[in-house]
């Protein structure tokens, strides 16, 4: 079973969690900051998350290096996502976390879930445009015009492997 980061909650300026996808069930969850902590030091993954100090005391930081994970949406309010790292790279508001990659019928597939719970599927030339178009997408990272796999994302069915996709 994995856990993915997809966003944040806060309640006005208040951070009351985290959702997270899990592999296993296919669902979403709710987690608090502590939580996912509490995991991270036993451990366990939550991709997006690594374990940083912050004022000698434990903080989550986003895994930018090892899983891709750039920025983060958070949730304000009802239907209302803002991003946790400002920028004017994109003007589109989503962001994805590839969580599988398969094949089918030749072609290679990313399953992805988003801050909205949608789980939706792209093939890897609507992936890549969406990332030059500055959508930043976790799991995966683009390398000389090449889509690799970041640890934890399923590839072919088999969860946690990093392999490098044609």
């Amino acid at each position: 079973m994995c856990m993915y980061l997809t966003n944040g909650n806060f309640l006005g300026q208040r951070l009351i969690g985290y959702d997270c996808y899990e592999s296993k069930s296919k669902g979403f969850i709710g987690m608090s900051e502590k939580q996912v902590i509490d995991k991270l030091k036993k451990g366990e993954r939550v991709y997006g998350f690594v374990l940083g100090r912050e004022e000698d005391k434990d903080a989550l930081v986003l895994d930018a290096d090892g899983f891709n994970m750039t920025n983060l949406q958070l949730k304000t309010g009802v239907n209302n996502l803002s991003w946790m790292n400002e920028n004017a790279e994109c003007d589109m508001n989503i962001a994805l976390v590839v969580v599988a990659v398969s094949e089918e019928n030749g072609k290679r597939m990313y399953e992805a879930v988003n801050a909205r719970h949608a789980r939706v599927w792209y093939d890897e030339s609507k992936l890549k445009m969406l990332m030059e178009l500055g959508v930043p997408v976790a799991g995966v990272k683009l390398v000389k015009n090449k889509l690799t796999a970041c640890e934890g994302v399923a590839v072919n069915g088999k969860e946690g492997e990093e392999k490098e996709s044609a």
